[in-house]
């Protein structure tokens, strides 16, 4: 078997794994992963993200605010229970954002989304932030890496209202009822090392409902890594993640690995 892997959301940027960059992507490469898409989560480490991607041509390069980072998350108020359209103005590091994106069209923007749980009260700076992304998403023609942790309608509300061409829904773990509405905004549904946790039943049965053309793998490296493997995660780690996808789905891993790595080159570009 010819591994030939894609990972769809990793961070190679962090400090667990940048210092170390060439032994990290050493042991990846010997276990068949070929493509990584590294995502920024703030402005500070969008210059790392594009020192990796120009060093080593296997590195897909991705910008954007977590929906961590946004500022104002200590005290700000939520959004209005009508604001459907969010506007774009509050998100502070747009026109930076732009400007990069513009010097660098193999870029693709992300990490963004929403996060909306109880320790996070800048909802409306979040919304903000992710439309600004969409916005660009669409403009610039480029895909778009989200985080969605307890933000499922809301994140319908505003793909629908902020379309982008190619929406890639990082460690998914939306409700398996939701993929449908969600292949027709555009979105592919990325799965981490959380698939092979027979207590992660919400994500396993969501990893079953996806349509194959819209499924990828990821390691989201340095966290998370499958059961049995050393922190940090990383790219190397790839194989748990096709193995559980497999078994789950009950097909062979030789056709797992063609058809999520083609369904990478169809969000990211071909090699």
């Amino acid at each position: 078997m010819v591994m030939k892997l894609f990972d769809a959301h990793c961070h190679l940027q962090d400090d667990a794994l940048f210092p170390a960059i060439g032994s990290v992507l050493a042991r990846a490469a010997a276990a068949g992963v070929e493509r990584m898409a590294c995502c920024g989560t703030r402005s500070k480490d969008w210059n790392r993200i594009f020192q990796l991607s120009e060093s080593y041509p296997q590195i897909f390069p991705m910008i954007g605010t977590h929906p961590w980072f946004v500022k104002g998350r200590d005290g700000s108020p939520s959004r209005p229970d009508n604001a459907a359209r969010p506007a774009v103005e509050p998100y502070q590091d747009i026109q930076t954002l732009e400007n990069l994106l513009r010097a660098h069209p193999e870029a693709g923007i992300g990490e963004t989304g929403l996060d909306f749980q109880e320790r996070f009260t800048n909802r409306a700076e979040q919304e903000a932030s992710f439309a600004a992304h969409l916005d660009l998403a669409r403009e610039l023609n480029r895909s778009v890496a989200v985080h969605c942790v307890h933000a499922w309608g809301r994140l319908i509300e505003i793909l629908r209202a902020y379309p982008a061409p190619r929406v890639l829904l990082h460690a998914f773990g939306g409700p398996a009822e939701l993929v449908p509405e969600l292949v027709t905004l555009n979105c592919w549904f990325s799965f981490c090392g959380a698939v092979a946790n027979p207590r992660a039943k919400r994500v396993r049965a969501a990893a079953v409902a996806v349509p194959e053309d819209r499924l990828l793998i990821e390691t989201d490296s340095p966290d998370f890594a499958p059961a049995n493997c050393a922190m940090p995660n990383e790219p190397a780690n790839l194989i748990h993640v096709i193995n559980a996808l497999s078994e789950l789905r009950g097909t062979t891993v030789d056709s797992m690995i063609r058809y999520t790595f083609s369904n990478a080159e169809s969000v990211f570009g071909a090699i």
